[in-house]
């Protein structure tokens, strides 16, 4: 049984039969309300994992993408999401120290400065290490990737 089969099979078995549905409207909601109490326990069993500050966590579209890239790209797939992702937290934390001293709130200016200044250190150690596998390919696919979204940009200005 395929895995859309058993899931409908299993939202047919929170009702006593079919007779109960005088519309396909009456099914349908009767299915998300069935739906929606499973979303309910599942949450439930998992929000004190997601309460847990050693958990990470992203969901599951973009860990497909993160194992898609691995997969073509090896593990400089890794180095570069990481790179990308704390220099945008950076960013963030030097828009925020700015805004904070230009409020007049040093005490929290201090600590966002702190907090850049961690990030910039992560930051720098991930430049000095290398991957295993994957760094010529994803400079070419970066190069492809980053030259046809230019021409499109040009392509779209002229038209």
């Amino acid at each position: 049984m395929t895995s859309l089969a058993y899931s409908h099979r299993l939202l047919l078995d929170d009702f006593s039969s079919l007779d109960d549905f005088s519309t396909v409207n009456d099914f349908l909601r009767q299915t998300a309300i069935a739906k929606q109490g499973k979303r309910l326990a599942i949450s439930a069993s998992i929000s004190d994992h997601l309460e847990d500050p050693g958990t990470v966590g992203l969901p599951p579209a973009i860990v497909k993408i993160v194992e898609n890239l691995v997969e073509d790209y090896g593990d400089e797939a890794y180095r570069q999401l990481a790179l990308f992702s704390l220099g945008k937290w950076f960013e963030h934390h030097i828009r925020a120290i700015d805004q904070l001293f230009q409020e007049d709130h040093m005490e929290g200016g201090c600590s966002a400065l702190m907090d850049a200044t961690r990030i910039s250190d992560a930051l720098h150690l991930l430049c000095e290490l290398g991957s295993f596998s994957g760094d010529d390919a994803w400079k070419i696919m970066l190069n492809e990737e980053i030259s046809q979204t230019i021409l499109e940009a040009i392509e779209e200005e002229l038209s």
